[in-house]
């Protein structure tokens, strides 16, 4: 990643933080947004490095989310890659969402996404082309309890991979989906402690319905991410590439 520009959207934690640490040690730039002002600020200040910068984005914003790429190429002159990470979830199955729930579901796991493309591909055409990574998730394919709004937004995500990847090859820019399986981040530490858990505990269970008898780590995501982004996945596009411990294939 040596001189290219990376946007990672959600980077203030869990496999957003993960992702960028590892494109800052393969040597990028690396832009990152988040909602979370403190925590964003924080680990930019614990990056501690003027190849990294974190601003505050609703990415549901369509005006957020060009602000974010817009100040990426003010400050790094470029953006070779785009990361969509930012992600929400509502514990609730279809008789229970409100109205209101879905638009913003909807608004940070599909839209978010899309609004960030619309900005990052223009200026990817610019310097020859580049790479926009779309987090999935096993979600896109397997159902889970309460996660009717989550789910349905990942399966999304799918057909927004390929129908971009489809639209944006001849602009030189590759289309990639990365599915996580059970990472445990801090986000399931939180979930944890909401159901009365010990962090270890619910670890445990985590990811016992994988092949591999355990959850894995935001960074054997942000590993994949890498892959995908560089150009050894130089062949790769409009697919998926799972990091599920095999949960897809049981």
């Amino acid at each position: 990643m040596e001189g290219k520009v990376a946007a990672v959207t959600g980077g203030a934690g869990g496999i957003g933080a993960a992702t960028v640490r590892r494109l800052l040690e393969e040597g990028a730039r690396v832009a990152f947004c988040d909602l979370a002002d403190e925590k964003g600020a924080a680990f930019e200040e614990t990056l501690g490095t003027a190849d990294a910068f974190f601003t505050r984005a609703d990415v549901s914003r369509e005006i957020d989310a060009a602000r974010f790429v817009e100040e990426t190429v003010a400050r790094f002159g470029r953006l070779d890659v785009l990361v969509n990470n930012a992600a929400i979830r509502n514990y609730v199955d279809v008789t229970e969402a409100s109205a209101e729930s879905w638009e913003r579901v909807l608004g940070v796991n599909l839209k978010g996404y899309a609004f960030c493309a619309k900005a990052a591909i223009p200026a990817m055409k610019k310097t020859g082309g580049g790479v926009v990574v779309n987090l999935a998730s096993v979600r896109s394919l397997v159902a889970g309890p309460k996660c009717v709004q989550y789910d349905t937004t990942k399966a999304a995500i799918l057909g927004l991979t390929r129908s971009m990847a489809r639209d944006h090859a001849v602009d030189k820019v590759r289309v990639m989906a990365v599915g996580p399986g059970p990472i445990f981040t801090d986000f399931h530490e939180k979930r944890a402690e909401e159901l009365g858990q010990t962090h270890d505990t619910y670890k445990k269970e985590f990811g016992v319905d994988t092949m591999l008898n355990r959850p894995g780590s935001p960074i054997e995501v942000a590993n994949a991410i890498l892959f995908v982004a560089s150009d050894e996945a130089s062949f790769m596009t409009g697919t998926c590439v799972f990091v599920d411990g095999g949960q897809t294939g049981m």
